[in-house]
């Protein structure tokens, strides 16, 4: 048994790779962290009560073994979801990641205050500019930041996070041995060297498919006290972000833009979602400085209290 993972994690991994086993099924079997002592054979007898065949389940094993031995030596950690490093925000999503992988400081996937920084890959120049300020007033205000890093809103996002020298997570919809769009590599890596972090739910050399941004999205959210939409069109990508969002009772907002800007596609979205109260409006500086206030406020009602709140004092009033 490999000594850089859990038991848990490296049977979690196993049962993944069998036919017709996904993560709830998975988590169903290993409904708790297993010690080190027979923990194979522990297992084993459970997949057995769910008719899984014992010699595939083996091979499996032997598999998930030499995957997150090669994982360690790529830098990348796997934390099951029934361990102390996952984080626990994430825990109590409505379908959360049976294994979670991390590469660089995990640090801020357990920030005491997150908010997710999210939007369209074709911003307007305006919501390019808010973008990158939005995501560095909220590290300014003690806040790590969540995004995908896609183009547009993600990138900037994850530029005003280290233009402001905070703590940013990118959640990847792939292996953590690639960065996809190759053209955020260097974004990648500087956002390790500013003692960030890349995650995934996905082992190393697995490429990115259509579903998995969807899938990425709820981590997104979850990982998050709150989300922020930057921009976006009423069917966009974003919104799944958005409906992960309310699904998790997740705070949301979205930049709400002045009326030159909102007859363009990528504000529809913005206007929709303000219109129908599911997201609170954020004109301009005041207004975000609200909504992390807020988010703060939340966060402390069921967590010991934090240090006193920066936010307000270098936010301008407009974007």
């Amino acid at each position: 048994m490999t000594v850089l993972a859990s038991p848990t994690t490296t049977a979690l991994v196993a049962l993944m790779k069998l036919k017709g086993v996904g993560r709830r099924a998975a988590l169903k079997i290993v409904d708790r962290e297993i010690g080190e002592a027979d923990a194979r054979d522990e297992v084993l007898s459970k997949a057995g009560r769910a008719k899984l065949p014992e010699s595939e389940l083996l091979q499996a094993w032997i598999r998930s073994e030499d995957e997150l031995e090669r994982s360690f030596a790529a830098g990348v950690r796997a934390y099951s979801l029934h361990e102390e490093g996952y984080p626990a925000r994430l825990k109590n999503i409505p379908d959360p990641p049976a294994v979670l992988y991390v590469k660089g400081d995990a640090k801020g996937l357990h920030a005491a205050h997150c908010v997710a920084v999210v939007g369209t890959r074709e911003p307007t120049t305006y919501g390019e500019k808010v973008a990158r300020k939005s995501a560095a007033t909220a590290v300014e205000a003690g806040f790590a930041i969540i995004s995908g890093l896609a183009h547009g809103c993600d990138t900037l996002g994850h530029e005003g996070c280290l233009d402001a020298r905070g703590l940013g997570v990118a959640v990847l919809a792939h292996g953590l041995d690639k960065v996809y769009p190759a053209a955020n590599r260097g974004l990648a890596q500087r956002l390790l060297e500013f003692e960030g972090c890349l995650v995934s739910e996905y082992p190393l050399g697995v490429t990115p498919l259509r579903t998995a941004f969807a899938e990425r999205d709820r981590i997104q959210s979850g990982l998050s006290d709150g989300v922020l939409v930057i921009e976006t069109d009423v069917k966009g990508g974003t919104m799944h972000t958005v409906r992960f969002s309310r699904e998790q009772k997740r705070a949301l907002a979205c930049i709400e833009h002045p009326a030159t800007w909102r007859h363009e596609d990528k504000t529809k979205g913005n206007q929709m979602l303000i219109a129908d109260r599911w997201a609170d409006p954020i004109p301009d500086g005041e207004a975000l400085t609200r909504f992390l206030d807020r988010l703060k406020s939340e966060r402390g009602k069921s967590e010991e209290p934090s240090p006193p709140s920066q936010s307000g004092s270098q936010i301008s009033m407009a974007f």
